[in-house]
């Protein structure tokens, strides 16, 4: 039996239509975008994916059509036409073709396109068939992880520059850190000869010739001492801060006995402590021997007890503790009572050069290098060191050290006393404090020194150049010495008494009270300050209206440009940079005296000069506010005569004249009855008018008076002005000033056909004087008129408003004329300055003047319609207002 494998199969027959109805439907449902074209590269077909991409309808509207006619860039045509005629050509497919398609709704997308040549029977080339499939999404992923890749390589780039940058900057800075602290090491080093060799002598000298020297004389050298103690210390806190920022200081272990160490140091202290009104004391445990660092050590407790002394207040304790820890360590704890530290100022305590307050009106000195130094000596020793505070009730620092040297450490076998380099540290710096009571409260460690007060007399300081002879008491010049430093004012003391009186203060805010009391004729004073500096003071000296003629001499030891243009600038007379030579201050106070003199002089030429010219203001205020009132006299004469010219009673005098011309029966007997009444009408109406006429004259030749009187007590204010007599003020009404002003100024108004406008609202009397108001509205009201003619308003207005703002009375006069230009509202109450043509520039002068003799105020804003609205402010006159009158 055959195998059916054997027999071939025979493959399916389908008749013609069958078969391209079978292909029909492959091609409609094949997954990708098929299409074909002939050789001109013209579309024969496609399927429906493809078409709908090409924004067509139906498959069959692509027959006929080229890639011109499609929705395609003309670019993207030319680009698949090239690619379909190369296939062609060579005969040969081009397979995985990436390219992009704009489609029918504008988008553009990205395709992987195959194109294979049609080949008829002969192997010619008769058209080309394609496919394409939808890449967009792979594409985008594809850029936008090439673009996430390349911005991390830029990233990356950044970072290796960047790491190298501050592996460059790093270098920089420990070179420059270095070489910093190579240069503080060196001069430090430097100084402590020079300043040793002073000392030494300075104290060898004290010691020895303790009977022998006058008093002034030791006064002045425990001065130099003392503050050559201080730069010591100062310069070997450098040289200790210097070693240890270039990690060259090491650990010199040595037993010591701890407890033991520290009560000595605390005795050599408390007397110095109790002569400044502050407690010490110690507490804790018998720690025994243990191995530490003594120079550190001391360095440590002097900077607490240093801090906890300067920060507490008189009668204030300060507590010493040491106990166990533990069997590897134990604590050093230094407690105060004092001011206290803000909380967010804690962090910072521990920073090099860093103070609490490191402003100008700073209380405390130092140079901020103390608790860093604290920090830095405690690491050195394998410890910690920890601060607790509270502000306004004391602080705590606590200092952990171990109890025995590292492993190898190089340490001695048996403990000794303190050593004569520990000594000599505590005793350099007892002898750097200032004098007991020399300084003012928290000052380092004086005492309380309590109110400002005068100068002693001292000797003279050396190299200071001799003093000319003491002049009476009462001829030497008044300076005031400001400095919170007591050696400074101790040294400027002995300098300036013999030629001078001396007031002291310690502060800006003592100088001020000072000052009030007994104005001084020189001020001599530090920048930097507690409570109020230098710069503050002079500022407020400065701005005082008595006293800012008085001279002042700002002593600092900045010398940069800043800070000397700052002073300067802030009003500072002189500036003198520490240090200065005697003879150098003393030619500045000199110079200063001289500068006050001057002042004083000048100030009475103007007091006459102004004596003089106040008389010639008194003339020109009379003749003002008398121009002001004639000028309205002046209209109320012009009225009464043209008045009189349009009078009535000449034409019915003609009239009646006319009437009895023409005869008739004689008036007693009533023979023609109409001739009669006529007659008798003619008398009614000439004697009505004449009675009208009168009224009316007489009315205006009253308001004459009445203005002629206003030129009286223009006078006569202005006399008592002048000879400085009582200027009498009283209890007014704005709104009947206004009123009275409007009787006499309301005409004028009227004739130049100007509206007037009255807002007049309740307000409080006020306290002025009548004729000075009145002269004040006068004048608005004249300048308001005045612009409103030149301006030629069609409809001009004049608004007179008052209103109430809380305790001020405020009267407001406006127009609708030009205004006056916001650069000259301040300028026109300057004496003879105006903006309009053929005017004095007396009047809102005098207005100014006037208003502020009341305590009021007075101000021009833009009215409504740009025109001037000019303000008058009063206090309310005491007690019950008068709103509603």
């Amino acid at each position: 039996m055959p195998d059916p494998k054997d027999r071939k199969r025979k493959p399916p027959f389908l008749p013609g239509a069958q078969q391209e109805q079978l292909l029909r439907h492959i091609i409609s449902t094949f997954p990708y975008s098929i299409w074909w074209k002939d050789r001109d590269c013209v579309y024969l077909g496609t399927n429906e994916m493809s078409a709908r991409g090409a924004g067509l309808s139906r498959a069959e509207d692509i027959i006929g059509l080229t890639d011109y006619d499609l929705p395609w860039t003309r670019e993207e045509a030319e680009h698949y036409i090239r690619i379909d005629k190369a296939v062609m050509e060579s005969g040969e497919p081009m397979l995985n073709i990436e390219e992009t398609q704009r489609q029918a709704d504008g988008s553009t997308r990205y395709l992987l396109t195959c194109k294979v040549p049609l080949k008829d029977e002969r192997g010619e080339v008769f058209g080309i068939l394609g496919s394409w499939t939808d890449i967009t999404d792979r594409k985008l992923t594809e850029m936008a992880l090439a673009r996430a890749k390349d911005e991390a390589e830029r990233a990356k780039d950044e970072a290796e520059r960047a790491k190298d940058e501050a592996e460059r900057a790093k270098d920089e800075a420990e070179r420059a850190n270095n070489a910093k602290s190579d240069f503080l090491a060196t001069v430090s080093h430097e100084l402590r000869t020079p300043l040793t060799l002073i000392l030494s002598p300075l104290e060898r000298l004290l010691e020895a010739q303790h009977a022998a020297l006058p008093g002034d004389v030791r006064d002045e050298l425990e001065l130099i001492r003392r503050n050559t103690a201080r730069l010591l210390n100062v310069v070997s806190d450098l040289l200790d801060f210097s070693k240890a920022e270039a990690a060259r200081m090491e650990v010199d272990w040595e037993p010591v006995d701890v407890h033991r160490f520290t009560a000595l140091m605390l005795n050599d202290i408390r007397p110095s402590a109790v002569a400044r009104g502050r407690t010490l004391s110690m507490s804790g445990d018998a720690l025994g021997v243990v191995l530490l660092d003594r120079y550190k050590y001391e360095r440590i407790l002097l900077n607490l007890i240093s801090n906890a002394l300067k920060f507490s207040h008189p009668g204030g304790h300060v507590e010493v503790s040491l106990r166990a820890l533990d069997d590897a360590s134990f604590e050093l704890s230094v407690r105060d009572e004092g001011i206290g530290i803000p909380r967010d100022e804690l962090g910072k305590l521990f920073s090099k050069f860093t103070q609490v307050d490191g402003s100008v009106k700073r209380r405390y000195e130092g140079t901020g290098l103390g608790l860093s130094l604290v920090k830095q000596f405690a690491e050195l020793m394998r410890g910690a060191v920890a601060i607790e505070s509270e502000l306004g009730h004391g602080t705590t620092v606590r200092v952990r050290l171990p109890r025995s040297a590292e492993d190898g450490a190089p340490q001695s076998d048996e403990p000794r006393s303190r050593s004569e380099n520990s000594t000599a540290q505590t005793r350099r710096w007892l002898s750097s404090l200032p004098p007991v009571g020399a300084a003012p409260d928290g000052q380092g460690l004086e005492a309380d020194a309590g109110a400002p007060r005068a100068a002693r007399t001292s000797s003279r300081p050396p190299g200071a150049p001799r003093a000319p002879r003491p002049v009476a008491e009462a001829e030497r010049p008044l300076l005031l010495l400001v400095d919170d430093n007591p050696d400074m004012r101790q040294f400027m003391r002995a300098l300036l008494s013999p030629s001078y009186r001396l007031l002291e203060a310690q502060n800006g805010i003592e100088a001020q009270e000072l000052i009030e009391r007994s104005p001084p004729q020189v001020i001599v004073s530090d920048v930097m300050m507690p409570r109020m500096s230098g710069i503050e003071l002079t500022a407020w000296l400065k701005a005082h209206p008595v006293l800012r003629h008085v001279p002042v001499i700002l002593v600092t030891a900045r010398a940069d440009d800043e800070a000397i243009a700052s002073g300067l600038d802030g009003g500072a007379d002189e500036y003198l940079v520490k240090p200065f030579s005697p003879r150098e201050l003393l030619a500045r106070v000199r110079s200063m005296v001289r500068l006050y003199r001057s002042y004083q002089q000048l100030g009475a030429e103007q007091a006459e000069i102004a004596r003089h010219s106040g008389m010639a203001q008194v003339a020109m205020d009379v003749l003002h506010s008398a121009g002001n009132t004639l000028s309205s006299a002046g209209v109320t004469a012009d009225l009464v005569r043209d008045r009189l010219a349009r009078s009535r009673l000449p034409r019915l005098s003609r009239a009646l004249g006319e009437l009895l011309a023409g005869g008739g029966p004689d008036l007693a007997e009533p023979a023609d009855e109409p001739r009669s009444e006529s007659l008798r009408r003619y008398v009614e109406l000439a004697l009505a008018a004449l009675e009208q006429e009168q009224a009316e004259t007489a009315a205006d030749v009253e308001r004459l008076r009445e203005q002629l009187d206003v030129i009286r007590d223009a006078i006569r204010a202005q006399e008592r002005y002048a000879y400085r007599n009582a200027y009498r003020t009283e209890r007014l009404s704005v709104s009947e000033v206004i009123h009275e002003s409007l009787h006499a100024h309301g005409v004028a108004l009227v004739n130049a056909r100007v509206a007037l406008q009255l807002d007049l609202r309740p307000v409080d009397d006020v306290v002025a004087n009548r004729h000075d108001l009145l002269t004040i509205l006068y004048n608005l009201l004249d300048n308001a008129r005045a612009a409103l003619g030149e301006a030629e308003a069609r409809e001009p207005w004049i608004e007179i408003s008052t209103w109430q703002d809380g305790a001020e009375v405020c009267c407001a006069v406006e127009d609708n004329g030009p205004g006056i230009p916001e650069a000259a509202r301040m300028q026109v109450f300057q004496y003879g300055f105006t903006t309009r043509e053929g005017a004095n520039g007396i009047g809102l002068h005098f207005s100014a003047n006037r208003m502020k003799s009341f305590g009021g105020a007075i101000r021009i804003e833009e009215g409504r319609e740009g025109g001037a609205r000019v303000v008058l402010t009063f206090a309310a006159a005491p007690g019950a207002g008068a709103r509603g009158r």
